[in-house]
């Protein structure tokens, strides 16, 4: 067996061998047994473990034959033993030290030549298991340590780098520089899958998906806005129609859309509208770049008539009240020459009645002389 092979190595004083090799899936084996079998003619038997459960399964038996004692199998185990980690293949070394491999998957064994071991006394495998003082375990040497497990968890792959750690019912990972730092996983040049399915690949169709899903949502707003700009009712004619328009975030609409007064008590609209630049597509969906609306309005209970008027009614009324305005203008023309003429009548009624008074005076000195009851100093006092 050549220096540069790696294995586990693993020297039972008793009577069984337990050594560890690859770890295959749960319910495979995971460990090599060994022991004498009660018929010593036949030398040892070879099982593989469940360390589970410890179920074991004879594999096979092998005899090597004592030098000088034909017919007796070895009986010691204090033999060389070793697992290539690579294949899970047990190597035995006999009490003559002979080194034979034994291959389960062929059922068979191989004899090794490893000549170079008839010039030492000892010989032993250096072992790439090792633990440090801290009580964690590492699988190789310095700076070529393939593995290490720390004693809360972690495993490490290599140094440092790669961590993995089963916590809280989930398996964490990260990356970890020299200094114990968390550092960034990368994965260079090869795509990341989750159950065959491209990682990047999702991210990428993800973002597409939410860019035109936003840009639909900035459409279907537009096309919204359209619509609300249409009319509902028809309040002043049997039929009106309309033209409206929208816009959001860099989209546009335009919508068109008609009401009619069926009866005093229903009224019916519709319409649609359309935004430019076409519909988008995100996933398993779709938002297209047309709406239509319909609508009907019932009216219950008790009509009330509406405060406002026509067209026309209001036009009558315009007229009518342009007419009394030029009416009320005259009006008040006339009245101011009407007090123009009280005024001139009312003064001349003023002199009239000063003179009035006159007369009236001297008729009563003329009445007092007809009647001769005028006294002499009255009658002085008369002028012509």
């Amino acid at each position: 067996m050549k220096l540069s092979r790696k294995f586990f190595t693993s020297l039972f004083a008793s009577s069984m061998l337990l050594t560890q090799a690859n770890k295959l899936n749960a319910d495979e084996w995971d460990y090599w047994a060994i022991k004498l079998n009660s018929d010593s003619s036949k030398g040892y038997d070879f099982y593989t473990v469940v360390n589970e459960t410890g179920e074991a399964t004879l594999r096979n038996t092998k005899c090597w034959a004592m030098p000088n004692y034909p017919g007796q199998c070895e009986t010691g185990l204090s033999n060389e033993i070793y697992v290539d980690p690579s294949s899970g293949d047990l190597w035995f070394e006999n009490s003559n030290s002979d080194m034979y491999s034994y291959s389960l998957e062929t059922n068979t064994w191989t004899a090794q030549n490893d000549d170079w071991k008839g010039d030492y006394t000892v010989i032993r495998e250096r072992s790439s298991l090792s633990a440090s003082s801290d009580g964690t375990i590492n699988i190789g040497y310095g700076d070529d340590i393939l593995l290490k497990k720390k004693t809360n968890g972690e495993y490490h792959l290599g140094e440092n780098s790669f961590v993995t750690k089963e916590e809280n019912g989930k398996q964490n990972i990260w990356g970890q520089d020299v200094n114990g730092t968390k550092i960034p996983l990368n994965v260079q040049g090869s795509d990341f899958q989750i159950d065959g399915v491209s990682v990047q690949g999702q991210i990428n169709t993800n973002k597409s998906n939410i860019k035109n899903l936003g840009e639909g949502v900035a459409g279907s707003t537009a096309l919204t806005a359209a619509l609300t700009a249409l009319p509902q009712t028809s309040k002043e004619s049997k039929l009106s129609c309309g033209v409206g328009t929208g816009a959001y975030s860099s989209r546009y609409a335009v919508g068109f859309g008609c009401a009619s007064q069926v009866n005093e008590r229903v009224d019916i609209n519709a319409g649609g509208s359309y935004v430019f630049g076409g519909s988008k597509s995100y996933g398993g969906g779709t938002l297209d770049s047309g709406v239509v609306k319909a609508g009907f309005v019932f009216k219950l209970g008790e009509l009330n008539k509406p405060t406002q008027i026509s067209m026309k009614d209001k036009k009558v009324m315009e007229t009518k009240i342009l007419s009394l305005e030029e009416n009320n203008n005259k009006i008040i023309s006339q009245n101011k020459d009407l007090k123009q003429q009280n005024k001139s009548i009312i003064s001349k009624n003023q002199n009239l009645e000063n003179t009035v008074s006159t007369l009236m005076a001297r008729l009563e000195r003329l009445e007092k002389i007809a009647l001769r009851d005028i006294k002499s100093q009255d009658l002085a006092s008369i002028k012509d």
